[in-house]
């Protein structure tokens, strides 16, 4: 009998090991988690949380270059916001990557698969032992990822549902509208550095 999403700690997240189609309480020896963090909120916190309960270590890897090209905040500020994050969360299991960086300098965005595929070689743990976290939104898309059948067959997944309905878009959003933010929108790491924001038109 396979699995059912009972199984796990936390109904809200739900692992794939590699190359099964139906979810499993695995546990992953790493967790990737990655994204714009443009900026990180408190959404970004509970996911990392609760990827904790099934990965032995978590990377947060901020995008260098948006898949869309869109404009961000500077990458070197999304990392050092993601830092101090990773250290108040769990400073010996979570931490920031800015492998991204280094993948491609230049203009060009970097794929999932040959993220996995590069942390996997500079970690030194097997591909299926490693975990691309995505949203509950994104699971229909994998298949559609570039090399998604090979990212699906050699590495794991780790979905999580949106428990908080928070978004950065709607941080910038109301950034450059001159508002206030909601206190629940703010991580302490990055309360004192969005002003940022209201100078981006």
């Amino acid at each position: 009998m396979r699995n059912s999403r009972q199984d796990f700690p936390d109904p809200s997240l739900r692992a794939y090991p590699a190359g099964s189609a139906s979810p499993a309480p695995v546990r992953f020896r790493l967790a990737v988690y990655g994204g714009a963090f443009d900026p990180p909120h408190p959404g970004h916190e509970s996911v990392v949380r609760r990827v904790l309960e099934c990965a032995e270590q978590v990377l947060l890897v901020p995008s260098h270059r948006h898949a869309h090209g869109k404009r961000m905040v500077d990458f070197a500020l999304r990392c050092a916001w993601l830092e101090r994050l990773a250290t108040r969360i769990d400073p010996a299991r979570v931490r920031c990557d800015a492998i991204e960086a280094r993948l491609a300098p230049g203009a060009a965005a970097v794929y999932s698969y040959d993220l996995l595929q590069a942390l996997a070689g500079e970690y030194g743990v097997a591909p299926g032992d490693i975990a691309l976290v995505i949203g509950e939104d994104n699971l229909p898309q994998v298949a559609g990822f570039h090399r998604g059948a090979e990212l699906r067959e050699r590495f794991g997944l780790l979905v999580a549902d949106e428990t908080l309905l928070l978004h950065s878009s709607a941080i910038r959003l109301h950034l450059r509208e001159g508002l206030a933010l909601p206190p629940a929108w703010c991580l302490p790491e990055v309360q004192g550095e969005l002003d940022i924001y209201r100078e981006l038109q």
